[in-house]
């Protein structure tokens, strides 16, 4: 027989009507299958989060948590088209435009290698004004990384005429002048902004890639030495720091400093490939693989995981598998730059030129060509004889860095000797003919 205090627990049940109790026994099955799919979330169980998420979304149509919650889960099971549906249905449950939402599409589209497509959510979102400052420097970055500069600017112009002197809208602008080809603008800015900032990461590791690219590795360093300790061991700071370390030839060094990022943060997927890359780049292949599987487990669509893994495949002499590793890292992040820059001499070693070209014009707009690159699209436009002001140019600024490298100056030549010469004066006394009258 059930005790006092449980008929007394009883009583208030019983007195409610079939359709409330229904509804509090429907609300507890939600808050359940909520907690239940919360939970694997954090597990990493993403199948068993799906399907309470479901039960969840299906108990309670109208509730827009459920479908968040699925569609986050679906994200990190790998499945975005799936993530994209949930998303799009849970906005249905909304009035107008949710830029939460919205955001998390245009995320999607661009892990989907659809960049035109996050682009054009997120500019609807900053025409409503519903993007936060941070948000446009985002948007704007994007824009410029597509290839729209101009739009890019305009979309910066909203912030900078509020306040021209933000160090972080200033450092988004040095940024575009880069993939612009406006690289002295963009020095210039970017000195003014650490002068009057000097503890602004941002524009420390923009610097410091930017002398990468240009050659000048020492004051990469010198610029990482300045971040603030605070930002010292972030993913960002330390993965350049490794770029840099590379490029001056001291790779124990790099590897070290990733080792250590990854003893705070084993699960950290970036870390994970850039630590694989610098180890295939001192021989170790095996162990190069082993860990850009650990990354690719982590994050499946990484692009710098794609990409060591071709790098891997590369050296190999599987070719075709390393094109393909390299074009699922450019699906993945269309303008990732360590992708193209194979890809270029993956073309010019098949006699594809006008590829290659392409592929080094996508570089030199990203802000990403190396000096040997920006020579090497020189003398493509030697040899088909266009944009020969343009190669000039980057021919010229190669030469800066090596006046004596015999291929540049045989490139450098080429431009010239491809060049019309312009039309003068003769210096000649002119004769007219004709017969007297």
């Amino acid at each position: 027989m059930p005790s006092t205090w449980t008929l007394v627990l009883l009583l208030p049940l019983a007195c409610k009507d079939p359709e409330t109790a229904a509804a509090q026994k429907q609300a507890t099955q939600v808050q359940s299958a909520l907690s239940d799919g919360r939970q694997a979330l954090e597990q990493g169980n993403y199948g068993r989060a799906i399907g309470a998420l479901q039960k969840a979304s299906h108990a309670a149509p109208e509730s827009v948590e459920p479908l968040l919650l699925l569609a986050e889960a679906h994200r990190l099971s790998g499945n975005a088209g799936a993530s994209i549906l949930t998303l799009k249905q849970a906005e249905t449950l909304l009035p107008g435009s949710d830029p939460v939402i919205q955001k998390k599409l245009s995320d999607l589209y661009l892990g989907e290698g659809q960049g035109a497509l996050a682009i054009s959510t997120l500019v609807a979102l900053r025409d409503e004004g519903k993007l936060t400052h941070g948000d446009i420097l985002s948007l704007a970055r994007l824009q410029a990384r597509q290839g729209n500069a101009e739009e890019a600017f305009t979309t910066l112009e909203r912030i900078l005429r509020e306040n021209p002197d933000d160090a972080a809208t200033k450092t988004v602008e040095a940024e575009i002048l880069l993939m612009k080809g406006e690289e002295l603008l963009a020095a210039n800015l970017m000195d003014r902004v650490l002068q009057s900032s000097p503890s602004f990461t941002p524009a420390r590791l923009l610097r410091a890639r930017y002398f990468l690219m240009s050659g000048f590795s020492d004051l990469a360093e010198a610029d990482l030495q300045s971040v603030l300790p605070e930002d010292a061991a972030t993913t960002d700071v330390v993965t350049m720091k490794a770029r840099v370390l590379m490029a001056l030839g001291r790779p124990a060094e790099a590897e070290a400093a990733l080792k250590l990022l990854l003893e705070d943060d084993p699960d950290n997927a970036e870390a994970l490939a850039w630590l694989a890359d610098i180890v295939r780049a001192q021989g170790r292949a095996s162990d190069a693989q082993q860990l850009v599987d650990r990354a690719l487990n982590l994050r499946p669509r990484l692009a710098r995981a794609l990409y060591v893994r071709g790098r891997v495949q590369e050296e190999q002499e599987d070719t075709r598998a390393a094109e393909d590793s390299y074009r699922f890292a450019l699906k993945a992040e269309p303008g990732f730059g360590p992708a193209l820059s194979r890809v270029w001499r993956l073309h010019m070693k098949a006699g594809r030129k006008p590829d290659a070209q392409l592929t080094l014009e996508r570089l030199l707009g990203l802000g990403e060509a190396a000096v040997e690159e920006k020579a090497a699209l020189a003398g493509l436009y030697a040899q088909f004889q266009t944009q020969l002001p343009r190669g000039k140019k980057l021919i010229e600024e190669a030469l800066q860095r090596e006046p004596q490298n015999p291929e540049y100056l045989r490139i450098r030549k080429a431009i010239e000797k491809a060049t019309p010469k312009k039309k003068g004066t003769s210096s000649n006394p002119i004769i007219i003919r004709g017969g007297r009258r």
